[in-house]
């Protein structure tokens, strides 16, 4: 997919399929130069924008404004790195959403868009993951790099569009074996459930919460995201969740959360 310079560009992609084990729709789209990336049901509230030169933030949206006692709309902001130059053969990769093929959901309340791009899911134990990254190569020459990746990896070119002011950007997608997050959310006073985030789902409730962590990036980082599907459970010991957990390597909740559903 190729637009020209400065052309709107807008693209929902989603992991899974329409009417089996699926993740939340994620939309990207352009405005002149920048760049914009927010899962759906958290569209309205908040999104990622990655702008000219180097600037990146994690804000809320005009639309919900700043929370009280907050300076301004953005919970994270820092500076990714300069965009190699044309005949570099490189990119700087920005945002990073991996997507657990355990933890898709059956049972989601939200409805998928008609044009919505689905993107094969890894084998179980695996994960998919997108990748937004800048360049200065033109589309020919990223999509020859991805060719020498490992072919397990299933590296594909989803999405190239140049941008107003000369750069391009790429969503890229690829599998990973990797999928380790394993935790849960323990009751508070305002539910009086586990959430739990778990390759098993034992009473088949579809798995009808998203969850999504945020990693804490510094200038020169990319933006790190994991969407995992979980479900609500009776409150557990600290002892019933150590033996659920054992053939498992629970997960130190860092960063910035969001739960839907």
């Amino acid at each position: 997919m190729d637009d020209m310079a400065g052309k709107r560009f807008d693209i929902r992609l989603a992991v899974g399929s329409p009417s089996g084990p699926r993740s939340s729709v994620w939309a990207f789209w352009s405005r002149n130069s920048q760049v914009y990336a927010a899962h759906q049901s958290m569209g309205g509230i908040e999104k990622f924008s990655f702008h000219t030169p180097t600037l990146c933030r994690h804000a809320f949206t005009k639309e919900h404004g700043k929370p009280s006692g907050q300076s301004n709309r953005a919970m994270q902001s820092w500076h990714r790195g300069s965009t190699p130059q044309a005949g570099s053969n490189q990119i700087v990769r920005v945002l990073r959403i991996g997507v657990a093929t355990d933890h898709l959901s059956t049972k989601l309340v939200e409805v998928p868009p008609n044009n919505t791009h689905w993107i094969d899911s890894a084998p179980s134990g695996g994960s998919t993951v997108i990748d937004l990254s800048f360049t200065n190569d033109s589309e020919a020459i990223v999509r020859e790099a991805l060719k020498s990746e490992p072919a397990n990896l299933e590296h594909k070119l989803l999405a190239y569009s140049q941008l107003q002011n000369g750069e391009a950007f790429s969503i890229s997608t690829w599998h990973s074996d990797k999928a380790d997050k394993v935790f849960r959310v323990m009751a508070a006073p305002h539910d009086p459930r586990d959430l739990l985030i778990f390759p098993i789902d034992p009473d088949n409730t579809g798995r009808p919460v998203r969850l999504t962590l945020f990693s804490n990036p510094k200038d020169g980082d990319l933006m790190g995201v994991w969407e995992l599907g979980g479900y609500w459970h009776t409150p557990l010991t600290d002892n019933e969740w150590e033996m659920m957990c054992k053939p498992f390597k629970p997960t130190d909740m860092e960063g910035v959360v969001d739960v839907e559903g």
